[in-house]
């Protein structure tokens, strides 16, 4: 018997496989990888390398960063369309980035403080997040069948495969 794993289309993208989502998501070899975690996580890592090469780790100037990044980065909440996605997704990269050197470079008083706070907001918003996702799941017509309800694109609706009724 072989793993699911090597097979699942969705590894990479914890996106659903529908349509709807489509631009969340790229495909590499017919595996939707996430746009969202391939500029995020990159950018934290380039943040973090660059800060530390030029020997700005003081919390004092990685936690301001960190914040205001992050600051900006909530403004994607007050919009639905995805245009400045990938901008927004730098920001909250160089804010994760910063948030990290601000809970390895923080003051010993407030280092448990630091990274409490920043795992609630991490939490909190990956939770703000998958609910936006699946608020778009809720409102579809095929919902009862999720996960299994692989819808194209809006705008092919017309081309969905429908189960036949016998």
């Amino acid at each position: 018997m072989t793993s699911g794993i090597g097979k699942d289309p969705i590894l990479l993208s914890h996106h659903p496989l529908c349509g709807k989502f489509d631009d969340h998501v790229f495909k590499i070899r017919g595996r939707h990888v996430c746009i969202g975690c391939t500029t995020v996580y990159p950018s934290a890592v380039a943040t973090a390398l660059l800060l530390s090469v030029t020997n700005q780790t003081s919390f004092w100037i990685v936690f301001p960063i960190a914040l205001s990044f992050f600051a900006v980065n909530l403004t994607r909440l007050l919009t639905k369309s995805h245009r400045f996605s990938v901008l927004f997704n730098v920001c909250l990269g160089v804010s994760l980035g910063a948030s990290i050197l601000s809970a390895i470079y923080a003051p010993d008083g407030l280092q448990p403080l630091v990274i409490v706070v920043g795992l609630a907001v991490a939490f909190s918003f990956s939770l703000l997040k998958g609910y936006r996702v699946f608020a778009v799941c809720r409102r579809c017509e095929r919902y009862g069948e999720f996960p299994a309800c692989h819808l194209p694109r809006p705008d092919k609706l017309d081309e969905v495969p429908r189960a036949s009724s016998e």
